[in-house]
């Protein structure tokens, strides 16, 4: 299968750690088994040096670099590091950056995140996903507002950028309300150096991928999860920015599956933003239902 990696990654070379999620417990995920990559596993440090060396050959003047597969910090600090150095000595890539969850992180505790920096490793990509304790427990996060909380003070200190990714939709249309101002304390609390902005995929068995269905479907066929409307997904957006204060994060909507397209520096570009979303949100109901219907739905 692909490696999974962020939009903003497209031009990184792709140097894949391990395989899979470890975790795998999350309602609104299963992408990987989805995807034909049932387990988790940890690839050899010879198996990964080689595929550096190979992608030495093929592209020498690379300037970024992006380790997968969700979480590579499961392989431990010390094998990160080591290939983090190899890669560096290699190839003097100007930014590298993986995926991690905020609970890995966490285990590994201040001094290993200090090592990950020294190794050069830039940012983290993490699923923030919502900041209300509640709907994190319900969709089976594994993390905490307070664990974001904490992880954030150690990456900010060793220089290490954050990238918080947020999920509209994940409270469904009943506790989207909370879901959003939560989420909107928690990014203010933490002031991070990107927000990107997702909407909720509930994806289906198909006749080219034998994995399973979203998780979620089945809370939503017991009626435990009602979900969000397209139009609400959009509120909830405006929404989102409205509350974030004066911070000098940058929200993007980097993804095609976004009903709204906006993207800026919250300090500089909030109203801008807020203008964009109420300028569609005054379109006439017929052209905004038809614009929610011919917006992809995927990954």
């Amino acid at each position: 299968m692909p490696i999974i990696r962020p939009p903003s990654e497209w031009r990184s070379l792709l140097v894949r750690i391990t395989r899979g999620c470890k975790w795998d417990l999350c309602r609104f995920c299963g992408i990987y088994p989805h995807f034909g990559e049932p387990g988790f596993s940890v690839r050899t440090v010879a198996d990964i040096k080689n595929d550096i060396n190979l992608l030495k050959q093929q592209h020498p003047g690379a300037e970024t670099a992006f380790f997968g597969d969700a979480d590579p910090l499961q392989a431990g600090v010390d094998t990160f590091v080591e290939i983090a150095e190899y890669l560096r000595k290699l190839i003097p890539v100007k930014r590298l950056t993986c995926y991690a969850r905020a609970s890995t992180i966490r285990k590994l505790k201040e001094d290993a995140i200090k090592n990950l920096a020294r190794a050069g490793l830039n940012r983290v990509h993490i699923g923030l996903e919502s900041g209300d304790i509640k709907i994190l427990r319900f969709h089976r996060k594994g993390q905490t507002p307070e664990m974001i909380r904490e992880i954030t003070d150690w990456l900010k200190k060793t220089g290490i950028e954050i990238s918080f990714y947020v999920l509209l939709g994940l409270g469904g249309s009943n506790h989207w309300h909370d879901h959003i101002h939560e989420t909107a304390k928690l990014i203010n609390e933490t002031g991070p150096e990107f927000i990107r902005i997702r909407r909720l995929w509930l994806y289906e068995k198909d006749a080219v991928l034998s994995g399973p269905e979203s998780p979620l479907l089945k809370e939503i066929r017991n009626g435990s999860f009602q979900p969000q409307t397209p139009e609400g997904c959009v509120v909830e957006l405006r929404y989102l920015i409205e509350k974030l204060d004066n911070l000098s994060t940058f929200v993007i909507c980097d993804h095609v599956n976004n009903y709204v397209q906006v993207s800026g520096n919250v300090r500089e570009d909030k109203e801008d933003m807020l203008k964009t979303i109420d300028s569609f949100l005054a379109l006439p109901e017929n052209e905004r239902e038809a614009h929610y219907r011919a917006v992809d739905s995927s990954l």
